[in-house]
């Protein structure tokens, strides 16, 4: 069996695992390619997709369309009733409903939790046996892959660097708009910068739904992410990235502003990017 993999939504976290349990059943994993997805932006159903991130995701499972059996594809967030914020956004609230609704002609979609925990076993277990149809060979490979079922640990951050008095600066944002590339546009030689894609989501997401529990995780995370940062007497300021054309990243962005007593610096991805290319530095591909 081919099993593609849309990996553009926080794949860094969760891609590992399912790709390897992929691989330990036996089956191909597939992942999208920089020109299926080139091609794919230019189908009007993808084109209608308001935010980039989304948009990026979409192209690649319209990409794999023909090249995988099932597609793998992220649950953001837990089904929550939260009616807030990202809740309202069904691409954030239930992204494998809203593609499934959006992009017609896609193979069968298979959503897995971005989180991978000790409660992910009996998820696992699921996908295998809908690969495998063997009870024992499910068993089996599973019992190979259960050490494996733990979140990435992040590196330790330093917040306290500051050779030359460098102004430690804070970047937060949704997840899908933070990586390496996009904290790169956003640095400057005068600033010493810590993004929140370097931090554990669900650390920050505890604090976050602790100030506020009606929020769903990945707006809470954000949350979490910015008072914890607007804490620490070594942060001067925050950087927010936000995608233009979300509605929700806007209610965000006013909620951080609300909760935190230090200088909130709003910026679109759509500008942060604009010199860089907005697409190649935005779009995550296969895992390293």
């Amino acid at each position: 069996m081919r099993v593609g993999f849309v990996t553009q939504l926080l794949f860094r976290r969760y891609g590992r695992f399912w790709t390897d349990l992929v691989v330990a059943a036996g089956a191909e994993a597939r992942f999208p390619t920089p020109e299926g997805v080139s091609a794919a932006l230019a189908d009007e159903a993808v084109a209608a997709v308001p935010a980039v991130a989304f948009r990026l995701a979409a192209a690649q499972a319209l990409a794999l369309a023909e090249e995988a059996d099932v597609l793998v594809v992220p649950r953001l967030n837990r089904d929550s009733g939260v009616e807030r914020g990202g809740g309202q956004d069904p691409w954030i609230a239930d992204f494998p409903g809203a593609l499934r609704s959006a992009v017609p002609n896609l193979p069968p979609l298979r959503d897995v939790p971005v989180d991978v925990l000790p409660g992910v076993e009996s998820e696992a277990v699921a996908f295998l046996q809908a690969l495998l149809h063997d009870a024992a060979q499910v068993r089996r490979v599973w019992g190979r892959m259960r050490p494996e079922a733990k979140p990435p640990r992040p590196k330790p951050v330093n917040w306290n660097y500051r050779p030359g008095e460098l102004s430690t600066v804070a970047l937060v944002g949704q997840p899908w708009l933070l990586n390496d590339a996009v904290e790169r546009a956003l640095a400057t030689p005068a600033e010493h910068l810590v993004s929140q894609h370097r931090l554990d989501p669900i650390e920050l997401r505890d604090e976050g739904l602790r100030a506020d529990p009606q929020l769903i995780d990945t707006d809470a995370e954000v949350l979490g992410a910015a008072r914890s940062a607007a804490r620490r007497a070594t942060v001067a300021r925050l950087k927010l990235v936000v995608d233009a054309g979300s509605g929700a990243d806007a209610w965000l962005a006013r909620r951080v502003e609300k909760a935190v007593h230090k200088p909130v610096q709003v910026i679109s991805v759509q500008d942060a990017l604009a010199d860089a290319g907005l697409v190649d530095s935005l779009a995550n591909w296969q895992l390293d």
